[in-house]
């Protein structure tokens, strides 16, 4: 049997010209003192990382989302915290964010997250929305499939909404419910008393349920002009990051939302877009590429990170990547990995014990 290189496990590179994905240089504060707790020096995480102690001495500058990623793993790695992302999302201080300010100065906690999620492009590009329901309301984020290895960072977002929403209602708040896209640990305890008893994995999203009574809870030290102040100003970001947005991005992120509906089609992606089919088709073109080959992609880019980040069945991977029957995801995969989707699974390193 042949077998992959170490290169396949790395993570999908993707088939096109895409933006790379960022986030504001901010996210790392504080971790170089949370480092030094654990005798640790933060340069050989850096270096290892691929990043420089220049990129982070403007905190609103933006640095590679993937790179932050891999810094966060390294750090777990190096100081042999399995929950190290948990405990920088606790004790990290962004004192510059400007989400921050905008949720802490809204009128209450439905609006604060309504906000943060609004503005997110502000700080960061992967996808975050804000799902409200009668029942209260889910904040769902993701990060882009030709990134691997996103579990201390998935968990650090996890720990700074609960801490940012415990900040505002009291330290005893916890959520409804969460959820974690990647594989279930063997020890569920450090989770429950973080968050609730409540924790699922292997989702399709990362996901924190808030019930409608912590939603109306006013946030304590709202100010309403500073309110108005900092939203004027993410809505100018906002603008001015769509000019600079590459538009694969957006449509590869609609695909991966189609596929977890099973509505796939040029029609149905289009629609999403707000696009007729014909001006979706010249979109692409105009990149180089057609749907079919941009799905074929981002379908192989899902299947890389379930196989190597969840403990998914086949079937179910098979099914959240579009396909009705395990013989033709077989052969799908087969063609991508050159080797069985089984066979790719056991062939991969553990990632936990890197996580």
């Amino acid at each position: 049997m042949d077998t992959p290189g170490r290169a396949d496990f790395d993570g999908p590179s993707a088939r096109g010209i895409e933006r790379e994905h960022r986030a504001r240089a901010f996210t790392l504060a504080g971790l170089r003192d949370l480092l030094r707790d654990y005798g640790v020096e933060h340069g050989r995480i850096f270096d290892e990382a691929g990043l420089t102690a220049e990129e982070f001495e403007d905190g609103l500058a933006w640095v590679s989302l993937e790179k932050l990623a891999r810094a966060l793993t390294i750090a777990a790695r190096v100081t042999g915290d399995r929950h190290f992302g948990l405990k920088h999302g606790t004790r990290g201080r962004f004192t510059i964010n400007p989400l921050g300010y905008l949720m802490a100065n809204a009128c209450d906690v439905r609006t604060g997250l309504r906000s943060f999620a609004q503005f997110h492009p502000v700080i960061a590009t992967n996808q975050l929305e804000f799902v409200e329901s009668s029942a209260g309301a889910k904040i769902e984020w993701s990060y882009p499939i030709t990134m691997s290895n996103v579990v201390q960072l998935t968990e650090f977002v996890m720990m700074r909404f609960v801490t940012r929403i415990r900040a505002a209602v009291g330290a005893h708040w916890r959520p409804v419910a969460v959820g974690l896209m990647h594989r279930q640990p063997a020890d569920l305890s450090e989770y429950e008393r973080r968050f609730c008893q409540r924790v699922s994995f292997d989702q399709p999203v990362n996901s924190i349920a808030i019930s409608a009574a912590t939603l109306a809870q006013p946030m304590p030290n709202a100010d309403p002009q500073l309110f108005k102040l900092v939203k004027r100003y993410c809505e100018d970001e906002v603008e001015r990051q769509k000019a600079v947005d590459h538009p694969l991005n957006r449509i590869r992120e609609t695909m991966i939302r189609c596929l977890q509906h099973g509505s796939f089609g040029p029609k149905h992606v289009a629609k999403e877009l707000g696009l007729t089919p014909n001006s979706l088709h010249r979109r692409l073109k105009a990149e180089g590429t057609s749907f079919q080959r941009l799905l074929d992609d981002t379908r192989r880019c899902l299947t890389h990170r379930y196989l190597l980040e969840s403990s998914l069945k086949l079937t179910d991977i098979a099914a959240r990547v579009g396909y009705s029957e395990l013989s033709a995801f077989s052969r799908a995969a087969r063609r991508w990995f050159g080797i069985s989707p089984r066979s790719f699974r056991r062939s991969a390193p553990n990632l936990d014990a890197a996580a």
